[in-house]
């Protein structure tokens, strides 16, 4: 029996499982995942579900399936792609695109660039039983008439028009181990800008992982960073990621660039197996961070700083985002509820 974790509308995980095709009650949500494949043409890949399958048989879509119990949507959505199509992706292939609500379930959609012949697949009898690449403007047509099962609407289709048409060389991620100087001083000097009282700390500071930098030619266009930690919380052992920051340089700002950024960054985070990712925004930048896939937890406390000076959330009018990642977490996730979580990042310190 294939089991569901059951969310709340707020898109957190409640502890409880519910079983696959069982009448969920009234504010109960399952997740559900797809992939939308874009090729170097600018053409997007099309599946044919099966005749016999119960919902929807004979319709065209992007593939995708719910995700069991225990599982992060990322990885729900590699299992399903090779279960569907018979295609071994890799994490670090997928881009989280879009969350979205439905009546009773949310969609998590992911994006991959990749080039292959539609009649070299590999399809799962009852569930897919053939594939075809179509232009993007004859997709979001058919999309637009309902005669395509589409990931989600609105506002989607402009973030998947810039995926497809985003040149992955634009892209440069910025780690100790893979990064060069000239980057690193692009970085601070973006980051003087908004922040021109820490332009003396020291960076990358301990927590860094990666930093994602999206250029224009060889300016520094906006930039984000991954920070993790360990910590402990009610008992348990935890391994956490959070956005240390995001900043867009004026010249850029308007286009897209801070959000395109955070959705490559929480995809990292989750193929990075952490427990959780908990960090703190701006109560106005709430919708933002929403969109990149995080949910505000206005019940929660983010503490870091040190035991001698601890840096309260709370004292500074922000609001925690989170999202629980791995097993350990979603099964413990009324631990994270009305809460303090304490971080060891240093005196005056906070993601």
């Amino acid at each position: 029996m294939e089991l569901w974790d059951i969310y709340d509308e707020k898109g957190r995980p409640t502890g409880r499982t519910h079983p696959r095709g069982a009448v969920q009650q009234p504010g109960e949500y399952h997740l559900v995942c797809t992939v939308v494949f874009a090729n170097s043409k600018g053409e997007l890949l099309c599946t044919h579900r099966a005749p016999e399958k119960d919902l929807c048989p004979n319709m065209w879509e992007s593939p995708g399936g719910g995700v069991r119990a225990g599982e992060t949507s990322l990885f729900a959505a590699i299992r399903e792609i090779q279960e569907e199509i018979g295609l071994t992706l890799a994490p670090s292939q997928l881009t989280l695109l879009y969350r979205d609500k439905r009546n009773d379930f949310f969609m998590d959609t992911y994006g991959v660039k990749m080039d292959f012949p539609a009649d070299s697949l590999r399809f799962q009898p009852g569930e897919t039983d053939g594939a075809k690449w179509i232009s993007l403007e004859e997709w979001e047509r058919l999309a637009a008439a309902g005669d395509i099962l589409t990931p989600a609407k609105g506002d989607f289709f402009p973030i998947l028009r810039a995926f497809v048409r985003e040149a992955d060389s634009s892209l440069r991620v910025w780690t100790r181990e893979n990064g060069d100087e000239t980057l690193r001083e692009k970085i601070l000097a973006l980051e003087a800008i908004p922040w021109p009282e820490l332009s003396a700390d020291p960076w990358p500071e301990r927590e860094h992982l990666a930093s994602f930098c999206r250029m224009e030619g060889e300016r520094l266009a906006a930039h984000g960073a991954v920070a993790g930690t360990s910590f402990t919380h009610k008992g348990e052992r935890y391994f956490a990621c959070g956005v240390a920051e995001v900043a867009t340089h004026p010249d850029f700002q308007g286009r897209g660039y801070a959000l395109s950024l955070l959705r490559r960054m929480n995809t990292d985070i989750q193929r990075r197996q952490a427990d959780l990712c908990v960090f703190t925004c701006q109560p106005s930048l709430v919708p933002l961070y929403e969109k990149a896939g995080w949910t505000p937890c206005p019940d929660l406390c983010l503490t870091g700083g040190s035991a001698e000076k601890p840096f309260p959330s709370s004292s500074l009018g922000l609001t925690v985002m989170l999202s629980l990642l791995s097993p350990k977490a979603i099964a413990h996730g009324a631990d994270f509820r009305n809460t303090v979580i304490t971080l060891p990042l240093g005196e005056n310190k906070l993601w």
